[in-house]
């Protein structure tokens, strides 16, 4: 089928990007022994399996390609997102973008490709601590007008907060995750779709040139999240995962369908992950909306695709060698000539 075949050319052309990344890495930096077996509290335990994300401050790059079937608006979406995290003072804080790109592929009208909201934000480790085995990470984001060409960008013409607080405990062999948070919008819903108009900014117009009242409006949204993760072996664990949301509909709240839908948002999730070195990882999960009536059902089901890469170890660890090495000369005899 047409959009199996999408699916597979979106993951296909996903893994050779990694791969090319892959093997830039490893022809510049030199090669070292994985930790992930040896430090069981090493980033690579607590992966968000609805993102791909790691919830602790790291260095690194992922890559997710989502695949929603059978949206409410009889379309087949595909998502491909990039994030990057940059962390600094000892891992404590970090600070991370991240930018999707969205092709819908639509029913009984052309297809379309959009770019979403941009999010910037921030993550602090209160603890500090990487070798204990429970953790608290206090998140944050900003998210950035879409533009009101609404044949270009997707996500809401609006700024947007988003705040998490994540908890974190190891173990044995399980690792247990609990999110709380949610998103606030922070500015109103500006006029969309102006691409014909002859470019006098909304805010300078005479009252008879306002667009029409907007069918949405922004809500403050709940969410939480939760998942487990059992390390079969040192590279591979799976995962069950819950998310909770209310409005049904997140931060767009569709003011026609306001008395018909339901007012909570639930899905379950499970998957695997398999972790190629401390470094690299893949996840993939499968997502089940637990509301499942025909009319209101915002998709049908929908599968994640993550792989990431942290980068950055393998100075840290030379120059811990050399500072060692240096002490060891300094404190050795002198050498007669």
């Amino acid at each position: 089928m047409f959009f199996i075949s999408t699916f597979s050319k979106s993951i296909t052309n996903t893994l050779l990007i990694l791969f090319a990344i892959y093997q830039f890495s490893t022809s510049s930096l030199s090669a070292h022994h994985t930790g992930s077996s040896d430090n069981p509290n090493s980033t690579t335990r607590f992966i968000d399996p609805f993102t791909g994300k790691r919830e602790q401050p790291a260095n690194y790059l992922v890559l997710t390609q989502d695949y929603y079937k059978a949206t409410n608006e009889n379309s087949n979406i595909f998502t491909t997102s990039a994030f990057v995290e940059i962390p600094f003072y000892d891992g404590k804080f970090a600070m991370n973008i991240s930018v999707p790109y969205t092709y819908f592929q639509q029913k009984d009208r052309s297809d379309a490709a959009r770019i979403g909201k941009t999010y910037l934000g921030g993550k602090w480790l209160p603890l500090g601590d990487f070798e204990r085995n429970y953790f608290i990470v206090v998140e944050g984001a900003v998210g950035f007008p879409s533009g009101p060409d609404t044949d270009r960008f997707t996500g809401g013409n609006y700024y947007a907060g988003q705040g998490n607080l994540t908890l974190g405990y190891l173990w044995n062999d399980f690792s247990f995750v609990l999110k709380a948070g949610g998103i606030k919008p922070l500015s109103r819903l500006e006029p969309t779709n102006l691409r014909n108009n002859d470019g006098i900014p909304y805010w300078l117009r005479e009252p008879s040139a306002v667009p029409p009242e907007q069918q949405y409006e922004l809500k403050n949204t709940t969410l939480l999240q939760s998942y487990v993760t059992y390390l079969w072996k040192p590279e591979i664990s799976f995962f069950l995962g819950y998310i909770f949301r209310t409005p049904y509909q997140g931060v767009d709240f569709d003011t026609e369908t306001r008395d018909t839908i339901p007012r909570f948002f639930r899905e379950i999730s499970m998957g695997t992950s398999y972790n190629f070195s401390e470094k690299y990882n893949i996840t993939l999960a499968y997502r089940h909306p637990l509301y499942r009536n025909p009319d209101h059902r915002l998709y049908d089901a929908a599968w994640t695709v993550a792989v990431s890469m942290e980068w950055g170890k393998e100075e840290t660890v030379k120059k811990e060698n050399l500072e060692v090495s240096k002490e060891d000369i300094s404190e050795s005899d002198p050498v007669d000539l």
